[in-house]
């Protein structure tokens, strides 16, 4: 049996534990306001748009020599639990500046809404000229990292290169997907001096909040036209998603007047022949797969390799399925895909570059998991 002089101590420490007395005491955690404490809460945005969010942002609260720190949600919201006392609450991110609201009083069992709007660099805006801006989303398997997707000099994929950037040595029996997008732009005068990189931050309602889903960076500075490259792969597939892109640097951050719509395209998948199944030389095999409607308007291209990667056949199609005849002395073990695209434009894959006004073109791209298909040696003739 427990003590009284045990209960006390343990009821102590949890005293202890809850509030956070000395550094670094805070809880982020939302839910009721434990007994003796007051709560602060709120959201993290951006000053381009009142309706974005940050996700992963610092909040401090200081004050009667205690600090309560906590990180935003991936909504952008926070929740901090303090005793009764005065605070400076602040607001960090990486590149954004960092925000300060001195004086803020808690009461016990009192909850205080502080919200934070930060800026970037100098806090203003530019005008900036966009030539052409590009958005390519891709459904792909899990296990595809979309960092190595390989791009050609204007920043446009191609099939070619999509094959490559996504080798076929992954688990044929897989069934997760993700999506990602892909944005490219270009300017034409060069953004302005001091351009440091690109943001993305995205909806699913037309209405926000609009959360910030990628600190990209990497202008390419060439001579004009310059371009923008940026990336994000944690999108669900076949979903319309609502993109602020933003382009931001020393001068502050600058995003379009209007949100931009993009669709994430469904998963592609396989139906036969089934994985692993065995053909003879000779005989005749049709591929098929789902078909990703949506519109239409689908190419289909598809490929077979051998197991170590060398190329056997390719073949195109508008259809969901295609026809092959297996040659003799080919018996082996093979792997075959099919990706899915189409394009606004009407040019699979395509994101032009037009003289004039501002192009906006989309590219939709869906990837298969691969499949093994066996050859055997053709049956003997009785």
């Amino acid at each position: 049996m427990f003590s009284v002089k045990y209960l006390r101590f343990v009821v102590l420490f949890l005293i202890l534990a809850l509030v956070g007395l000395g550094a670094n005491g805070g809880c982020g955690c939302p839910g009721p306001t434990p007994a003796g404490l007051g709560k602060i809460t709120g959201y993290v945005a951006s000053s381009v748009l009142a309706t974005t969010r940050i996700p992963g942002a610092t909040v401090t609260a200081v004050g009667g020599g205690k600090t309560y720190t906590t990180v935003t949600d991936d909504q952008g919201n926070y929740t901090l639990f303090v005793q009764a006392g005065t605070y400076d609450v602040s607001a960090s991110k990486e590149t954004f500046n960092t925000q300060t609201q001195s004086g803020v009083t808690v009461n016990t069992d009192e909850t205080k809404t502080v919200n934070f709007s930060l800026t970037t660099g100098s806090g203003g805006t530019t005008e900036i000229s966009v030539s052409y801006l590009g958005f390519i989303t891709i459904t792909h398997p899990s296990q595809f990292d979309i960092r190595n997707i390989r791009l050609d000099k204007n920043l446009k994929p191609d099939i070619k290169s999509l094959l490559d950037s996504f080798p076929l040595n992954i688990r044929t029996d897989g069934f997760d997907y993700r999506s990602a997008l892909i944005i490219t732009a270009g300017f034409d005068p060069s953004p302005p001096l001091g351009t440091q990189g690109s943001r993305i931050y995205v909806g699913t309602s037309p209405n926000g909040p609009f959360i910030l889903k990628s600190l990209g960076s990497g202008v390419v500075t060439s001579m004009p036209p310059s371009s923008v490259f940026n990336s994000i792969d944690t999108l669900s597939p076949n979903t319309t998603y609502y993109i602020y892109p933003s382009l931001y640097g020393s001068w502050g951050e600058n995003i379009p007047e209007e949100y931009m719509e993009v669709y994430t395209p469904d998963e592609l998948v396989l139906i036969n022949p089934e994985n692993e199944e065995e053909v003879y030389e000779g005989s005749q095999v049709t591929f098929e797969w789902t078909d990703l409607y949506a519109g239409g308007g689908w190419n289909y291209s598809g490929e077979i390799r051998t197991e170590n990667g060398e190329y056997v056949l390719d073949f195109n199609t508008d259809i969901t399925s295609y026809t092959i005849d297996i040659p003799y002395e080919s018996a082996g073990t093979y792997l075959w895909r099919v990706i899915g695209s189409r394009s606004s434009n009407g040019e699979p894959l395509s994101l032009s570059r037009p003289d004039g006004e501002m192009s906006y073109e989309t590219a939709e791209i869906s990837i298969s998991y691969p499949r093994k298909l066996i050859v055997l040696e053709s049956e003997p003739v009785d």
